[in-house]
């Protein structure tokens, strides 16, 4: 049996089905992987660069932990058990002892960007917005993690410090950091932002997601940096569409809101045929209705 206990109170070991990860009074399977001096490494290097947490509220979910043998395919870290995650390493080789590709949360674009470590990236998930790291450049990467700030996967995160709409977290941070100034925070209240659609560390994720604190219903919100394309007005509307199949959303209306710096007559007209507001933003946080 191969075991290990650190120092955070989180425990690691080898069991039939793979790494029984501990913390606290709940575990889970990290199906097929093994304690190899790699994946040593890998935890180690997440726990001495900020992301110290394993299980999280709602990572893994219920049903996949243990006693479940089943588990997961990763090994994810964060910086907490609430909030939102930061990393997810994919499924272990077992050939080489190793791992596959990491994705990190696409919130620590600018940091990474600013870093100047744009290259270690083979790209954004394409249905997610997260970024997706080489198995080689893991390790270097957690490690450059190690200096950010993780607060900017926190619902309340800092103001941004420049002047414009430099990316669409921009303008998810304005409106989440000055709720109390838009059109909807009479009625609506914030449930969470990259709220996931499918489920799952991979899951399309729903920008903002509000709640009628009188009627139950839900409001969702699509932000697109400059002009709003047709594609983001057929977006909100599958949001719409995969929402109402779950239990969860099947007490009160679903409405969609795009927001963007700028919607042509194009997108106005799709919109209203499927019944989506559209405002247009302008900095530092001026919303228009557009259609």
């Amino acid at each position: 049996m191969v075991f290990r206990a650190y120092s955070n109170g989180i425990e690691v070991e080898e069991v039939e089905g793979g790494l029984l990860v501990r913390q606290g009074a709940v575990a889970y399977v990290a199906r097929n992987w093994r304690l190899t001096k790699p994946v040593e490494q890998l935890i180690e290097t997440a726990f001495a660069s900020g992301l110290d947490c394993m299980i999280r509220d709602e990572h893994p979910r219920q049903n996949a932990r243990w006693p479940n043998p089943r588990g997961v395919v990763y090994l994810a870290f964060s910086p907490g058990s609430g909030g939102q995650w930061s990393l997810a390493v994919d499924t272990f080789r077992a050939g080489r002892g190793d791992y596959g590709h990491a994705v990190f949360n696409g919130k620590y674009h600018e940091q990474f960007a600013a870093a100047e470590l744009p290259f270690v990236f083979e790209g954004r998930n394409k249905t997610a917005g997260h970024l997706v790291v080489t198995r080689q450049h893991v390790i270097s990467t957690l490690e450059a993690l190690s200096g950010f700030d993780h607060s900017v996967l926190a619902l309340n995160r800092n103001a941004h410090d420049g002047v414009g709409f430099t990316t669409e977290y921009v303008i998810q941070r304005e409106i989440l950091t000055n709720w109390d100034q838009t059109p909807w925070s009479a009625r609506y209240d914030v449930v969470q932002d990259e709220f996931p659609v499918d489920g799952g560390l991979t899951s399309r994720r729903i920008d903002i997601l509000a709640r009628d604190r009188m009627t139950g219903d839900w409001l969702i919100f699509e932000l697109k940096r400059a002009e709003a394309k047709p594609a983001a007005v057929r977006q909100v509307a599958d949001y719409l569409l995969a929402l109402g199949k779950q239990d969860k959303f099947a007490h009160g209306r679903l409405n969609g809101v795009l927001v963007a710096e700028r919607i042509p007559p194009t997108v106005r007209t799709l919109a209203k045929a499927e019944g989506v507001a559209v405002y247009e933003v302008s900095w530092p946080l001026n919303l228009i209705r557009a259609a």
